[in-house]
């Protein structure tokens, strides 16, 4: 068992990802855009942790030191996991499903690493002042910079985001639709 240092940004998204129906709306932005979802929650994390907002700039130098580790261990594993749940008539599928769980959480370490990554890639101080009622704004704008570099957003992929969008700001979830409506 890996020993992870604490860090506020793993669980914002451990609570982000675990609400009803934000864990199935990731998975399939990430299917649909082949987006980083540790990104995506980096993002919203700097909007919820008033943090502000990420420019262009800002986006592509924290992508830039987790996008190997992204593609070539996550990704891997990803598919090491999912390959895995296919039967291979080999008569000992308990023993690969219990590899599988362990392939799992190996996946599950490694986005961990990839967050601590992320969470120093970038010398954001939180600003207390910043109103409430701009965080959605602030997330909405750093989401918005994020798909900009992902190309084609569908309306599927727009309820997906507002359901996100809704779970981290509750108390404005009745602006989250408009809002991305506007902007994506």
């Amino acid at each position: 068992m890996v020993e992870f240092p604490h860090h506020p940004f793993w669980d914002f998204s451990l609570e982000v990802y675990m609400s009803e129906g934000v864990g199935t709306a990731c998975i399939e932005l990430q299917s649909a855009l082949a987006l980083d979802v540790n990104v995506l929650l980096y993002c919203l994390w700097v909007a919820a942790s008033r943090r502000g907002v990420i420019t262009p700039d800002q986006l592509a130098s924290l992508r830039e030191p987790v996008e190997d580790w992204h593609q070539e261990v996550v990704r891997a594993l990803r598919g090491v996991r999912t390959r895995m749940k296919e039967d291979f008539g080999s008569g000992h599928q308990d023993l690969v499903e219990q590899l599988r769980r362990r392939v799992q959480q190996t996946e599950i370490d490694c986005e961990h690493i990839e967050q601590l990554m992320l969470s120093v890639s970038l010398d954001l101080e939180v600003d207390d002042a910043r109103p409430d009622d701009i965080l959605l704004i602030d997330a909405v704008s750093n989401l918005e910079t994020y798909f900009g570099t992902l190309g084609f957003i569908s309306n599927t992929d727009r309820v997906n985001v507002a359901h996100i969008l809704s779970a981290v700001f509750p108390k404005q979830a009745a602006n989250v639709s408009a809002l991305v409506s506007v902007s994506f």
